[in-house]
């Protein structure tokens, strides 16, 4: 952005922008959800410089491990606080972030696309400045190396998809339990052609021994499952297609490759 000037004015605890426009931030450097917010004011939840949470409702707050919290006060853009938030959340989903929350979605009136992009535009410039980017992180975990310890043994990690749930525990180096009441997805696995491609195999292969232990109907596990590696635990509970050391994430936001990454 041209000529783009802020002002900044540290605080005790915090840092207060000043955007062009007459928006203010505050980036306060904590690990606590005590902070409040005023009207017309969204938050956003930051680890280690990616957003996890954008939403202008506190009730949202999840369970999860953050560094930063960004307070933006919108009330010079004269926007709807609904509308901006949703704008702001559809680019953060279409740079490939995966929030932990978000508000329900609402519709984006044709005409107000512009004034949300120029509004956004300044937020993020500002961000941007201050580490904080709109874009998903790069991990190098497909290439990283695993290792399971005995602390793992201890910690249920989440699987939270649209077609996929369960809880699971890494409880030895080759042993991976899929607590019982999992839902498998119904679906998935197939080739662009629509033919079955090898992760569809191989999943219908481990859903086939393990038969005993799942209805075929409802796709619902009803004992435990124990399988033999993170990529079988991906496969079985749904088709694979992505890392799964990303997928499993512990009750603050912790993802499996985080724990045993070495």
């Amino acid at each position: 952005m041209k000529n783009f000037t802020f002002t900044v004015t540290l605080m005790e605890h915090s840092i207060k922008i000043e955007l062009p426009s007459g928006a203010t931030l505050s980036l306060l450097d904590q690990k606590h959800t005590r902070f409040d917010l005023e009207d017309n004011e969204l938050f956003l939840l930051v680890k280690m410089g990616q957003i996890r949470v954008i939403a202008a409702d506190l009730t949202l707050l999840p369970k999860l491990e953050f560094d930063r919290v960004v307070r933006w006060n919108t009330t010079a853009y004269d926007l709807p606080l609904a509308v901006l938030t949703q704008h702001l959340v559809n680019l953060a989903e279409e740079a490939g972030l995966s929030l932990r929350a978000k508000p329900e979605p609402v519709k984006i009136p044709k005409n107000l696309v512009s004034s949300c992009n120029k509004a956004t535009d300044e937020l993020l410039e500002v961000l941007n400045t201050f580490g904080i980017k709109l874009e998903k992180k790069k991990f190098s975990s497909a290439k990283a190396q695993h290792r399971w310890n005995k602390s793992l043994a201890n910690i249920e990690f989440f699987v939270k998809r649209t077609d996929s749930q369960a809880t699971v525990v890494w409880q030895k180096s080759n042993q991976l339990v899929i607590k019982a009441g999992a839902k498998l997805a119904p679906t998935g696995g197939l080739k662009a052609d629509g033919t079955p491609g090898l992760a569809y195999r191989f999943t219908q292969t481990l859903r086939e021994e393990q038969q005993a232990s799942w209805d075929p109907n409802l796709f619902i596990t009803t004992e435990d499952i124990i399988l033999r590696s993170v990529n079988e635990v991906g496969h079985f509970l749904y088709f694979a297609g992505t890392n799964s050391w990303l997928e499993l994430i512990d009750n603050k936001g912790r993802t499996l490759h985080e724990w045993a990454a070495v």
